[in-house]
């Protein structure tokens, strides 16, 4: 039998019962608190100005920051492995990475399928030879989670950001986009 005068029990019985729920709530609104800044920082991100931060896991388990590339002229392309206008457009990727890669030309590609369609994406990158990760198990991500797919960033040896395209890019676009900045060491 419980003994009532015991001293555990006589706190707990004094302690009123809305502390426990004053105290979840207190966790909660600074959890929400937290989302809120996080989800701030991943503005719109502006042409003319430094990329944001990206950091995280490719799908063939290396570790990439964005930062790394500095020198190299990188386009990031948002995409999905369902997409049609994506599925047209990396093969054209591949092949303007293969004829620019001597020249300092990188490409990252982000997935922003759901991570159940991980093996989907991590098959396609792999028929292009392509490097890229799931946007949702990003560590880091200064941009936006989604884009309408596919849109690419085009970022300068210097890690600016120099243009934004969205929609499938064939050849020629991606000469006109790219190679203003492969020039330049």
């Amino acid at each position: 039998m419980l003994n009532p005068s015991h001293p555990r029990l006589s706190m707990r019985s004094r302690r009123p019962p809305a502390i426990a729920a004053v105290a979840l709530l207190r966790a909660f609104l600074l959890m929400l608190g937290l989302v809120t800044v996080l989800q701030a920082r991943a503005g719109p991100v502006e042409i003319g100005q430094p990329a944001p931060v990206l950091k995280g896991t490719l799908v063939s388990g290396d570790h990439f920051d964005l930062a790394d590339y500095r020198g190299k002229v990188v386009l990031v392309n948002f995409y999905s492995s369902f997409c049609k206008s994506c599925a047209y457009e990396i093969g054209n990727l591949e092949t303007f990475r293969d004829d620019h890669r001597d020249e300092g030309f990188e490409i990252l590609m982000l997935g922003v399928d759901r991570l159940q369609d991980k093996s989907r994406v991590a098959r396609m990158l792999g028929t292009y030879n392509l490097q890229g990760a799931m946007v949702d198990e990003l560590e880091e991500c200064g941009f936006e989670r989604r884009y309408p797919t596919p849109t690419s960033f085009i970022i300068d040896r210097d890690g600016v950001v120099r243009d934004k395209a969205s929609g499938s890019k064939t050849l020629p676009r991606l000469r006109e986009l790219v190679s203003p900045h492969l020039g330049k060491r």
